[in-house]
């Protein structure tokens, strides 16, 4: 079996966290048999907001809302899809998973096949907004993608405020795949930019990021082939600013703790790249939970039809109900890997490149 190689260590009382897990996980058992959600047409805009434990399913939990409309942004990309649970909530109750895709920051990839993941975490009782953002070759790049993004993280405010005041804005979780694992490990360190950076001056932090695949060390990445070049528009020598301020692995909050989940038959993003994120934010004096899936492959992480996901899906749910330290204290003991054997694997990899993606 499969076990994380890394977690962050507690005073809780692990019998009890466990028992509430337990919980959590048992009502995470059912996913959905397939990705039923088309990329909507962004066109509304607001609803009228809830009452104190009004059922949330009078506002369409797939309806769009744009977080950035024209001339400063483009509605038919900074919109998000809000899914939220059913069944009667008060205010301010609702954990919130902000949900950011991937695709290499490039316009071929949208934010429709994260909707199967989406769903099934709103099943199990967790809000997901679910945003789109301006990429390379449709508007998008430096700094665009990146100030899209902390401004699609920053209106689940106004979505509290607007459309569903259930939502608990002061428990978020940002959740990301691939490129967008990059995303939501950056939007965890907003805090540390300097006025006038993008994305500086967050109005909504999370609690527990969470990267599924994602591209940690973007330094790394842009040895193996175009994307990250793109997105920040050069080779680290040629940027070093940008990658300062954006890459995970040089742009760590260790107040903001982060769940790091890879495959080992990834041939798309190296899971070293996951590994030495989550030693350099221990090593920092922050809080890492990394999870090694043997044998699942880039896509996987982030498939509802997986084998992998059930677990996964536990873990998200735990963290964004529990928080990151009752969720990871009461998940499954970590199996230790000599901090020689996984570099040394890294180095390997680094040296020899990785796969075009």
């Amino acid at each position: 079996m499969d076990r994380p190689t890394r977690r962050a260590r507690t005073g809780l009382r692990a019998t009890a966290a466990a028992a509430v897990v337990a919980t959590c996980l048992a009502a995470c058992t059912t996913q959905p048999t397939k990705d039923d959600l088309e990329l909507p047409s962004p066109t509304r805009s607001g609803a009228r907001p809830g009452q104190s434990g009004e059922d949330v399913h009078t506002v369409d939990s797939s309806t769009p809302y744009v977080y950035l409309p024209a001339p400063q942004g483009d509605p038919e990309q900074d919109y998000g899809s809000l899914y939220l649970p059913p069944g009667r909530f008060a205010n301010g109750s609702i954990p919130v998973v902000v949900m950011i895709h991937g695709g290499g920051w490039k316009k071929k990839a949208g934010l429709s096949y994260m909707s199967g993941a989406a769903r099934s975490l709103q099943e199990a009782g967790v809000a997901v907004w679910n945003i789109e953002y301006r990429r390379v070759g449709s508007g998008g790049g430096w700094p665009t993608t990146f100030t899209d993004v902390a401004r699609g993280i920053d209106f689940v405010k106004t979505l509290s405020t607007t459309v569903a005041p259930q939502l608990d804005v002061d428990n978020v979780t940002i959740l990301g795949h691939s490129a967008g694992g990059e995303l939501a490990a950056w939007a965890g360190a907003r805090r540390t930019l300097p006025p006038g950076a993008p994305g500086a001056g967050p109005l909504v932090m999370p609690r527990t990021t969470v990267s599924l695949s994602g591209v940690l060390d973007m330094a790394a990445s842009a040895h193996y082939n175009n994307h990250v070049r793109n997105v920040l528009g050069g080779m680290p020598d040629q940027v070093p600013d940008r990658y300062a301020l954006v890459n995970p692995l040089q742009r760590i909050d260790p107040s903001v703790p982060a769940v790091v989940v890879h495959g080992t038959k990834d041939r798309v993003v190296p899971s070293f790249e996951s590994v030495e994120y989550a030693r350099a934010l221990s090593a920092s004096g922050g809080h890492s939970y990394l999870l090694e899936l043997a044998g699942a492959n880039h896509g996987q992480t982030i498939s509802v039809s997986s084998r992998w996901w059930p677990r996964i899906r536990s873990l998200v749910v735990a963290v964004a109900k529990l928080g990151f330290a009752a969720a990871t204290t009461a998940a499954e003991p970590p199996r230790p890997v000599a901090p020689s054997q996984a570099g040394s694997a890294g180095l390997a990899r680094n040296a020899a490149g990785a796969p075009p993606r």
